[in-house]
């Protein structure tokens, strides 16, 4: 059983649903338990016992989210009691539960939050650096094609994590804790088809850890 953590607010954003389809088309017989960011403490983990978990997207900028509704699901990041994925919103929040700065790509037109905000979207090329085999990017070529929809990014990686891809918009693609199961990406693997499959191979190489 995975337990997919929506970081929505109020449902606003399409990320646990997308990331609820490929699994369902990966896995069917998987069973998905999805719960808001707010309701996740240590204590609901332990209980649940899920064998892997899956940070979604988000729906607002960060400074839109109470400190205090978050520290239950940072808590279960730092701790990583079962292997983490961290899907774009999910690897910037990996990054704030460490104490990393996330910011906006670059702002090119006045507004407030995402409006005159830089968005990367689209498939897009991301470059590995030093995957291993016990990695979710296990048996993928160094150069990946994979869908890409954000404003925000990492601006520094955490204490005690390596980059594990990069592109010339984001330099922190991807990242991994060094001694705990934990995985950030800022693309979207759950956005793949046919003539991208990249996306797919990074979800089926998740669940097997």
């Amino acid at each position: 059983m995975l337990l997919l953590v929506d970081n929505t607010i109020e449902g606003l954003g399409t990320s646990p649903r997308e990331i609820r389809a490929a699994l369902d088309k990966i896995e069917p017989d998987l069973r998905v338990v999805t719960e808001p960011f707010a309701n996740i403490t240590p204590e609901f983990v332990k209980s649940l016992a899920p064998s892997h978990i899956i940070l979604s997207g988000q729906s607002h900028p960060w400074d839109r989210y109470e400190p205090e509704r978050l520290a239950g699901i940072f808590y279960v990041i730092r701790s990583a009691p079962k292997p983490i994925l961290g899907i774009c919103g999910g690897q910037q929040q990996i990054a704030l539960a460490f104490g990393a700065r996330v910011d906006l790509i670059e702002r090119i037109a006045p507004g407030v939050g995402y409006d005159g905000a830089f968005r990367e979207r689209g498939f897009c090329p991301v470059k590995l650096e030093a995957p291993s085999s016990d990695s979710i990017f296990a048996g993928l070529p160094p150069e990946l094609t994979v869908w890409e929809s954000h404003c925000d990014e990492v601006k520094d990686l955490p204490a005690d994590f390596v980059r594990t891809a990069t592109n010339d918009v984001s330099e922190i693609q991807a990242l991994q804790h060094t001694s705990l199961p934990l995985f950030g990406v800022q693309f979207h693997p759950e956005l793949f088809d046919e003539d991208h499959p990249h996306g797919r191979a990074i979800l089926e190489n998740f669940l097997k850890l």
